[in-house]
């Protein structure tokens, strides 16, 4: 739904491993906000604050 403070912070090429770290800062009904970093090894690449809408999957 949208994203904040997105500070990149490292290259990442095809083929780089990220680990990626996330954790909820805010929860209300469906719609939750998080704090997320992907690093590269020990490195941090890139940070940001996002928000996202929790849905169940589509019925088949």
């Amino acid at each position: 739904m949208g994203i904040d403070g997105v500070k990149f912070r490292k290259p990442v090429e095809p083929g780089c491993l990220l680990d990626l770290h996330v954790t909820i800062l805010q929860a209300k009904r469906n719609i939750c906000k998080f704090e997320g970093r992907a690093m590269l090894g020990d490195q941090l690449a890139t940070e940001c604050q996002f928000t996202a809408m929790i849905a169940d999957p589509p019925s088949d």
